[in-house]
């Protein structure tokens, strides 16, 4: 789940400075168009995180694999996929996600189940005209729910409010730089930091995330600095956790 607080918190995460990204992007010397193939997250020195993206002649992606598990995508039609999530060790099944995909190729909807066919949750994704992510929501199997709903302005996610059974519990405000344009078609929303599965991606890159309570306390703040390849994708995310005092790094390799 770290893509959805990363990238997403992750590409939502997609899971990101001081006032604004200190690094300076080089110029984009070609269009070229990128999927993501390999990515490291390390926090706060610890053990590496790795994820191996593959895709077929298509650009559609068939599997992710991390260090303990793959995650297998069989698109059964043009509105429907089931992705199985398997234990490397002993290639039992972990759970299976039954995904609703709307016509422009967006998922919208995410059954989550155990091995037995049990429902764990659903993750349900709204998208506005544009095609970004408007709201979310996850609907567990005992009828709880957890809804964000999210305010875009000209590309960029500005805010964002936070509700449990349908309660206000708190709002976050995003920051971006714009001056580095967001190439990776990754959604902040994603739930696999996969090019296109989310909607489209954020205008720029994101700097700063901040989320506060119903009581106005802090409860949440990270900010990204990032380095850029010379088409102007990120190969490098660093990520302070202002509130723990600690560190993560993201490594990103494209093909």
């Amino acid at each position: 789940m770290k893509k959805l607080f990363i990238a997403l918190t992750t590409l939502l995460a997609l899971a990101s400075c001081k006032k604004e990204n200190e690094t300076t992007a080089p110029a984009p010397t070609t269009d070229v168009t990128k999927s993501l193939v390999k990515s490291i997250y390390v926090y706060d020195s610890g053990t590496p995180e790795k994820e191996d993206f593959t895709y077929d002649a298509q650009g559609k992606i068939t599997v992710i694999k991390d260090d303990t598990r793959t995650t297998t995508f069989n698109f059964v039609s043009a509105t429907s996929m089931v992705a199985t999530e398997r234990k490397i060790s002993d290639n039992s099944i972990i759970s299976i996600k039954e995904c609703t995909i709307n016509e422009k190729g967006f998922v919208t909807k995410i059954i989550n189940k155990s091995p037995g066919g049990a429902l764990i949750l659903t993750y349900d994704y709204t998208y506005n005209a544009d095609g970004y992510v408007s709201a979310t929501k996850i609907t567990f199997a005992n009828g709880s729910t957890t809804d964000d709903v999210y305010t875009i302005v000209d590309g960029n996610i500005v805010s964002s409010k936070r509700y449990y059974d349908n309660v206000f519990a708190s709002n976050s405000e995003y920051s971006f730089d714009n001056t580095k344009v967001n190439k990776t078609r990754m959604s902040f929303q994603s739930y696999w930091n996969v090019p296109g599965m989310f909607g489209k991606s954020s205008k720029n890159m994101w700097v700063e995330y901040k989320t506060i309570n119903t009581s106005g306390t802090l409860i949440w703040h990270s900010q990204s600095a990032y380095e850029f390849d010379a088409d102007g994708y990120p190969t490098k995310q660093t990520v302070n956790y202002v509130l723990q005092g600690k560190q993560g790094v993201n490594t990103y390799t494209y093909q």
